[in-house]
């Protein structure tokens, strides 16, 4: 393949997810929430297949990880802190504001982190604190969820926990498998296959419940692995003394 086109497939990608999440931003400021939703949502999905491209096609570059950062603070720091704020926040008056402000802050934290790790360590398997993605598919899909399967219940409210608590996942040390690098053997193949082949029923049946559980099933995943941590360190291993 030419090395242009190989180089430039990737960053098709990185610029689809910028646009859907700039159209998103629209529609949030003109109160469209579904759409700005969906649009996040379509965002997060092309924003997985750019790093993918680049590496399939071997054309893996700082300037494209660079332009891949910038486009993800814009789409998934400030137009889901965006969104939250027009769906909810701005109703708590400052508090509100500094929370739309501090998951933005957090969240090009959270990239420039990711960053300066990257570099010293390109095939680490695990994340350091919430991708920033994943932070603005939970926004997401509980706007989503909210407006599709409850729209005459009144949880905007949530949004006061849900912005603060993504914000500190982001910058936390709680660790997050990083699923874009996890390796299957071969036998587990069709079980593989046959759970995402399930999975795809389910969410196209019952889109914004599987959306809502799945972001919250990765949040807490990470909170567990954190537990696990904690109590490791906190009880270490008794070291075997030889008697012989």
């Amino acid at each position: 393949m030419n090395r242009t086109l190989a180089y430039a497939i990737p960053n098709l990608f990185t610029a689809g997810s910028l646009i859907a999440a700039l159209f998103a931003l629209h529609q949030a400021a003109h109160n469209v929430f579904l759409h700005a939703g969906y649009l996040i949502t379509l965002s997060i999905i092309l924003d997985g297949f750019d790093g993918k491209m680049a590496r399939m096609l071997n054309s893996t570059s700082r300037m494209g990880a660079q332009a891949d950062s910038l486009a993800d603070f814009v789409a998934f720091g400030v137009v889901p802190g965006f969104l939250a704020w027009q769906y909810s926040l701005h109703n708590f008056g400052f508090l509100g504001f500094f929370f739309f402000v501090l998951y933005v802050l957090c969240g090009g934290f959270r990239l420039a982190r990711f960053n300066v790790m990257s570099e010293k360590n390109a095939k680490k398997e695990e994340f350091v604190g919430l991708p920033i993605p994943a932070a603005a598919g939970v926004v997401a899909s509980f706007i989503l969820f909210k407006e599709l399967a409850i729209p005459d219940v009144d949880l905007k409210m949530l949004l006061l926990f849900i912005v603060p608590l993504m914000s500190y996942l982001m910058v936390s040390k709680t660790p997050y498998v990083a699923m874009n690098k996890v390796k299957i053997r071969k036998k587990y193949y069709g079980f593989i296959g046959a759970f995402i082949a399930g999975f795809l029923y389910l969410a196209i049946k019952y889109f914004p419940w599987v959306y809502l559980i799945s972001a919250w099933i990765y949040v807490f995943y990470g909170l567990f692995n954190q537990g696990k941590l904690i109590k490791v360190r906190s009880h270490p291993k008794p070291k075997q003394v030889n008697k012989t």
